[in-house]
């Protein structure tokens, strides 16, 4: 079956917040596909978990979406302090005898930010307005290309991976159905440590409080951060 058509049938969107539709970014004719995992946001767990628990089907997904559209370079851009996850990549890489490179990146804010990988990885600027593709680039973060090789295997994009943590008796990675309640995924870590806590949807930087947790998490849910009010 045509990848693209696999993609769309599973209903999977780009997971780093934005939520465009992957099979649409992918019809594109890039010279490089870039997979962010930097993880912009402080505090944020999942891409890292991903990297080490899930190294080699993010790396064979890369290959696959690489041969089957004809892209000529893959590269993992990450931060060169994540050790761990670079171990767990290279090791696939090896195994799988892939083409993938990793690109290590320095710790800074916003590293994980869109254009910012861009010009690490490839020394192009998006222009003002633009898109990577506009300097022959797509990228995508890493749970959105894990999703895509579950396509692959016939597994719908259904369930989505979260971190939460802050005020939480364990601090989590968490992989619920999509439409799981903010309330159940914090009962999920454990639950709060203090009845005086505000949540906070995304990371610490671009995320939003919220005033109810009786709130589905999407397929654009990253995380949810339990902040003591006591500290703020």
């Amino acid at each position: 079956m045509d990848l693209i058509k696999q993609i769309f049938d599973s209903g999977v969107v780009g997971c780093g917040g934005a939520g465009f539709p992957t099979h649409v970014k992918l019809k594109a004719s890039p010279e490089i596909l870039i997979i962010n995992g930097a993880e912009c946001e402080p505090l944020l767990r999942t891409d890292r978990y991903l990297m080490i628990h899930e190294a080699e089907k993010l790396v064979s997904g890369v290959d696959l979406i690489c041969r089957e559209l004809s892209i000529p370079e893959g590269r993992i851009a990450l931060k060169k302090t994540y050790t761990k996850e670079i171990e767990a990549l290279t090791a696939a890489i090896e195994k799988l005898h892939s083409k993938v490179q990793l690109h290590l990146m320095d710790s800074f804010y916003p590293a994980g930010d869109e254009q910012v990988v861009v010009y690490e990885v490839t020394g192009k600027v998006v222009p003002p307005a633009g898109i990577p593709l506009d300097v022959g680039a797509i990228v995508d973060n890493v749970a959105t290309i894990i999703a895509v090789a579950d396509a692959v295997s016939g597994i719908p994009f259904t369930e989505k991976y979260l971190t939460v943590t802050g005020e939480v008796r364990e601090p989590s990675v968490l992989k619920v159905p999509v439409g799981t309640s903010f309330a159940q995924c914090i009962e999920m870590a454990g639950g709060t440590t203090s009845d005086k806590v505000m949540v906070v949807s995304g990371g610490p930087m671009m995320g939003f409080a919220m005033f109810g947790l009786d709130v589905p998490t999407t397929k654009t849910s990253s995380s949810l951060l339990c902040l003591s009010l006591i500290h703020i």
